[in-house]
Parts: structure tokens; sequence; C-alpha cells
């Protein structure tokens, strides 16, 4: 079978799966290397692994290794869960759909179901974590205006993908996965 018959064979919830997922890879990727989780208006930016400065006196960026801040290691190490669970998931589903000897076996879409569940639940709760910090150690004041940007919108549409992506994929692997053409 080539790839396109083998993505035509897989069933409406197997083919979402791997759509909402490779969309969540993209933008999870976008949103863990860059530093658009917050912005300051004056041209800070700070990002999961470094605060960057477009200041034309002190122009670069700095890394946030070693912060003595436990919700910034919160987030980190909770992003990070995410982070590999979409892949890892995304993997699977590929494995799922294109390779013969796991073809619609219910087992690697269940495993990649929960994975997505789990770590999705995990990124939520470190973008929670992010936003509820920024708002209370970053508050606006009268000169300076704090706010979250893109990097931490991506997180967001990148771990709602990926939880509904995992409840697909439960759906596939209990055998309702809807439009499923008998192998």
């Amino acid at each position: 079978m080539s790839v396109i018959d083998d993505l035509k064979s897989a069933s409406l919830f197997g083919k979402l799966a791997f759509v909402f997922l490779a969309i969540a890879s993209l933008f999870v990727c976008i949103a863990f290397t860059c530093t658009g989780w917050g912005e300051l208006n004056t041209g800070m930016h700070w990002g999961l692994w470094r605060v960057c400065s477009e200041n034309t006196y002190t122009p670069g960026c700095t890394p946030t290794d070693g912060w003595a801040l436990d919700w910034w290691a919160a987030t980190q190490a909770l992003v990070i869960f995410g982070f590999f669970g979409i892949l890892v998931s995304f993997f699977l589903v590929i494995l799922y759909i294109f390779v013969g000897k796991c073809q619609k076996n219910s087992e690697v879409a269940m495993g990649a179901g929960i994975i997505c569940i789990v770590t999705g639940v995990l990124y939520l709760i470190g973008c929670i974590v992010f936003a509820a910090e920024w708002d209370k150690n970053y508050k606006d004041t009268n000169t300076l205006d704090y706010f979250l940007s893109y990097a931490f919108g991506l997180s967001i549409v990148a771990l709602i993908l990926e939880i509904v992506a995992g409840v697909f994929l439960i759906l596939e692997g209990k055998g309702k996965g809807v439009g499923q053409n008998p192998a």
C-alpha cells in the first residue's frame, strides 16, 4: 500500500488525530523554542529558556537556566512533558496509520490517546501556572505593559489539539472510530 492508500483506509478519528497532532507538533515546536511567552511593551521578550531584549543599549538574550523561581521551573517541567507527549503521540499515530505491523492495532491507538490526554493535562497545568504567576509578578503598571504573547497562545492551541486527538484515539482504540474500513 502507498502512503495515500494507508491514509485513505484510516478511520475518520485516526485521520483527525493525525491532522490535529501534526498541527500541535508544529505549534509546540515553535512555542517551546521562541521567546514569545510574555512580553513587555518596551521590547523585552520572555520565553521558557531565555529572556531577550530589543533595547538599543542592551540587546541580546539571557538564559533562564538556574532561575530560583519555583513557578518558572514548574512551568518548564510541565511544558517539557507536554512537548514530548505531543511528539511521541504523533509518532505513534504515524505508526498506527502507515506501518503495516501497527495498522489498526488498538493498543497503539489507546497508548497514544492516553499519552495525549495525560501530557496534555500536564501541559495545561504548566500554562496555567505561567499565566497565573505572570499576572501576579508582572502586573500592568502605569508605565509598563506586560502581556502574554504568541508562543503562549500557540501552546494553548497545541494542548487543546493534543487532548482532543487523545479522545479521538481512545475512541479509535475502543473500536468506535467513525468510518473505519475493515482490514
